[in-house]
């Protein structure tokens, strides 16, 4: 009796993994998130690295590809030494390739890119 009762929860957890990629895929369709987090060399100016990251979020409008984009500065004080958070939201991966790829954002990047210690990206689907 334990044997069939075991093998019956493996076969079911096994048929709930699968159809577990099913409802993640219909959850998250038509929803993509790109997270970037940037770390600012000491000798940047907080007014300039505030300035940047103005600049970046005045994209939104400018990029159809780009739906939503949040962007702020750390106040937990547990940031890891990271010192803004970009939170940008976007149909698909290859909407964020658009986006990554546009003229504006390039652009922006060949500013603040030279001005970081490091960034930290993630992408990805919501659960």
């Amino acid at each position: 009796m334990e044997k069939t009762r075991r093998k019956f929860l493996q076969a079911g957890s096994l048929g709930l993994l699968g159809m577990a990629g099913m409802v993640n895929a219909a959850h998250h369709e038509g929803l993509f998130v790109h997270i970037f987090l940037l770390k600012f060399k000491p000798e940047v100016p907080e007014e300039k690295a505030a300035d940047l990251m103005k600049q970046l979020a005045e994209l939104k409008g400018k990029i159809p590809e780009l739906k939503e984009f949040l962007i702020g500065k750390d106040v937990s004080g547990r940031n890891k030494g990271y010192h803004y958070a970009q939170v940008s939201f976007f149909d698909s991966p290859e909407d964020l390739e658009v986006y990554e790829k546009h003229p504006l954002h390039r652009a922006l990047v060949k500013e603040i890119g030279p001005r970081l210690v490091e960034g930290l990206a993630m992408d990805y689907y919501p659960l």
